[in-house]
């Protein structure tokens, strides 16, 4: 009978990690594409508050309006540049869990390798059990007289 292999219990902590970490990798993908997506609706909303100024500047606008103009676009401006600043910091989250999950994966390779060596060398052991039990019966099947068991029988 073969030997379990003795670092099983690495071996499964190994993909539990893994999988952990390709959770962890999905999550933070879906955050990075969340802001991704809150920057280009701030961008598409200052975009159309600009058409709309040039809309109404053609037809005519005041002081007052320019003025409230300016410091809404001011102020969409300053959520843009943080929103920028949140897509980076998620880029480089991304970055982190997917370096985390492919050392997870490593890690989990290297004893997947370590687990296929080891059934290899129980497959071998076990071949040389089985090839010595065969030799053996042999043997005794040729001292016997050539019949199984061993025992000869003496014809008088």
């Amino acid at each position: 009978m073969s030997k379990p292999f003795p670092l099983k219990t690495l071996l499964d902590l190994a993909k539990e990690r893994c999988d952990a970490a390709a959770a962890q990798l999905g999550v933070v993908n879906g955050q990075a594409r969340d802001v991704q997506a809150r920057l280009q609706l701030l961008l598409d909303y200052r975009l159309e508050y600009s058409n709309r100024l040039v809309r109404d500047a053609k037809l005519g606008i005041g002081s007052v309006g320019w003025l409230n103009f300016r410091r809404f676009i001011d102020t969409i401006d300053a959520a843009i540049e943080q929103q920028r600043e949140m897509v980076v910091a998620a880029q480089h989250q991304v970055e982190a869990s997917k370096q985390r999950w492919q050392q997870a994966q490593g890690r989990l390779r290297s004893f997947e390798t370590l687990e296929q060596r080891h059934h290899r060398e129980q497959r071998v052991v076990e071949a040389r059990l089985e090839q010595k039990e065969l030799d053996n019966f042999a043997l005794k099947d040729h001292l016997g007289g050539g019949r199984a068991g061993g025992i000869a029988t003496n014809p008088i």
